[in-house]
């Protein structure tokens, strides 16, 4: 029994982790790897294992990071079983389809603008490929054990991350005897704005859990309203914009429920605000029909019971078409942007990025965690200059970063969830986090007595007893 680290180790994109159990081999996750282009496309197109000789593909969640990478695994001949929770089935053909699209897009866009020196690129996949891995996909209940073979079964537990969202628990038959494995999965906070909060599992043998903020504490999410007010108020004075780089699910969903609150409350004046974003509108729309999940806190459900529909609000539109995007571009402000991608990586937010980056009257708003090698790191960091579609741009645009919305559990909530497991696990292989973070949660750890604890660098693989 043996486990492969090949995405998501060291870093917190491209989740890929490859357990082989007496020669059955089960991925856990297929992510896409997002950053600087030529690292990704090598990360990307070159994968470390022969797709064919998979077995079973399981699924945590519809992020792209973690399911992205389907339509690869698709085009190398892969055509067994992708396992995910109903939810996440519904969500993913959507994140594949805009995947592709997002692709073609923007190599046609970069190749246009290149044309005169020469410069192309290919994107990883297209929308044939994404159908292909879309139509792979098995939906299970949360809880019900699915066999895989005579010495492996699994099911889905609640991760609290985003609607859909599971923890794969897998029970392999060993020789010395039952074996229980962990994979978290990106694991939520235990105080989220719509999310119920993940339980901690019994009787892990060997946990492999997600270190995105294993060093940090996010914000309370009481700060959040304050902030949200003092940026609206400023855009509001300056005719100004906001643009906020949202992921497509659940951070827009999240920032929708929170305007609809506050111009309830009339904390602020109910001003234009734009999903521009077809995959945040579709998504948006599938939370509608699932508001009575069991995702979904007791608290949010007693404001939908109260208050109704929060993705109703009067002051919404949600822009599909791409000519209606590009109208947002001559409309004067103040007004706020929702669009993909959240870290500014593809998508319609570099084109309001490149028409709005260079006026002091727009703030951009980052609102979920920006990886290193990043566009939205790079402005999250301060850079003076920053290149869209290969040309560059003086940024005289605001900065700011709101914390509280992260879906993702703290370095507090991480420590919660690992010490609360009875007995303490074998193993602890902490994953999804980049070297800085994931160090310093490994130094708590020992620290609180979990002293088998591992920080798996990209492609390391380990027997398990």
């Amino acid at each position: 029994m043996k486990i492969g680290f090949y995405g998501a180790a060291g870093e917190v994109t491209g989740s890929r982790h490859l357990l082989d159990v007496d020669g059955f081999k089960v991925l856990l996750d297929c992510g896409l790897f997002q950053g600087h282009r030529g690292e990704s496309i090598e990360k990307n197109v070159h994968l470390p294992f022969d797709a064919k000789t998979l077995d079973a593909v399981i699924l945590s969640h519809a992020h792209i990071d973690h399911c992205g990478g389907l339509p690869i695994l698709a085009k190398r001949g892969y055509a067994g079983p992708v396992h995910c929770t109903r939810i996440t089935a519904e969500l993913t053909g959507i994140m594949l389809a805009d995947s592709a699209h997002l692709q073609e897009h923007d190599a046609l866009f970069f190749n246009k603008i290149h044309q005169k020196d020469g410069k192309t690129i290919e994107p990883l996949y297209g929308d044939a490929e994404a159908k292909a891995a879309t139509a792979l996909l098995i939906p299970h209940p949360f809880g019900e054990w699915i066999v895989l073979n005579e010495k492996i079964r699994f099911r889905f537990l609640n991760a609290g991350h985003v609607i859909g969202s599971a923890m794969i628990e897998l029970e392999v038959r060993a020789p010395k005897g039952l074996r229980r494995i962990v994979f978290t999965g990106d694991l939520g906070r235990r105080q989220t704005l719509l999310m119920d909060p993940p339980v901690p599992p019994a009787d892990v043998d060997y946990l492999l859990i997600e270190s995105t903020y294993g060093d940090r504490l996010h914000e309370s999410l009481a700060d959040v309203e304050p902030i949200i007010k003092r940026v609206v108020e400023r855009a509001v004075a300056e005719k100004g914009k906001i643009l906020i780089p949202s992921f497509a699910l659940e951070r827009t969903q999240e920032l929708l429920f929170v305007f609809d609150k506050m111009i309830r409350e009339k904390t602020i004046p109910s001003l234009p605000i734009y999903v521009d974003s077809p995959m945040a509108v579709t998504i948006t729309d599938i939370f509608d029909r699932h508001l009575d999940s069991a995702s979904f806190s007791a608290e949010f459900k007693r404001y939908i019971c109260d208050e109704g529909d929060p993705f109703a609000l009067k002051s919404v539109r949600y822009v599909r078409s791409p000519q209606e995007s590009r109208t947002l571009n001559d409309k004067p402000g103040p007004m706020i942007i929702l669009s993909a991608s959240g870290m500014c990586e593809g998508g319609r937010i570099l084109h309001h990025l490149r028409n709005n980056i260079e006026k002091d009257s727009t703030t951009v708003l980052m609102v979920g965690y920006q990886a290193q090698g990043t566009l939205g790191r790079r402005l999250q960091e301060g850079a003076k200059k920053i290149r869209i579609f290969g040309l560059e741009h003086p940024v005289w645009a605001r900065v700011e970063t709101v914390h509280t919305f992260s879906a993702h559990a703290d370095r507090d909530d991480l420590m919660w969830f690992m010490t609360s497991l009875k007995p303490a696990p074998r193993r602890i292989f902490l994953v999804h986090g980049e070297p800085v973070g994931r160090a310093k949660l490994a130094e708590r750890l020992l620290a609180a007595g979990l002293t088998r604890v591992a920080q798996p660098a990209h492609g390391d693989g380990v027997e398990l007893e």
